[in-house]
């Protein structure tokens, strides 16, 4: 099929509109993320300098730090495992969450685990640009949420 050159112009024109068109909910009020007409509110969302999330570190006799394995505090995938802490942890329950994460523990026979003596659920604050840019993953802040004594 052969195009006028006034027709091609005009499919270019339209089609170069049809995908800049998102580009509109960037200053609606409530903007709308449509597939596949999509403005990636993920990627141009302002975030804060810092990130926190929620996971579980161990310390053993010696105050040495071990982190623990999402596989331990939970199950099913990464990202699952990571909302069940984060409920528990702005729940009443994160006490007893770290208690059955300890008892988890308890069974395992392999190092560091089989050596801890005390685990904390902490929430972490990691500065997003220096953690993935310069390797630095140590974090800014913790603030411990809950904490558990594990007897052997």
């Amino acid at each position: 099929m052969q195009y006028s050159q006034q027709q091609a112009i005009f499919i270019s024109v339209f089609i170069i509109i049809l995908i800049l068109s998102p580009l509109l909910e960037n200053w609606a009020s409530k903007p709308k993320d449509n597939f596949p007409l999509s403005y990636y509110p993920m990627f141009s969302k302002k975030r804060k300098a810092t990130y926190g999330l929620y996971y579980f570190v161990g310390y053993d006799a010696d105050q040495n730090r071990h982190k623990i394995s999402y596989k331990i505090a939970g199950t099913g995938g990464f990202n699952q495992v990571r909302r069940q802490i984060k409920k528990a942890a702005k729940s009443s329950n994160a006490d007893l969450y770290t208690k059955k994460v300890a008892e988890r523990i308890i069974k395992r026979k392999e190092h560091p685990y089989d050596k801890l003596i005390k685990i904390e659920l902490v929430k972490g604050y990691y500065h997003l640009e220096k953690y993935f840019l310069k390797q630095d993953t140590l974090p800014v802040h913790e603030r411990k949420v809950a904490h558990y004594k594990i007897k052997r």
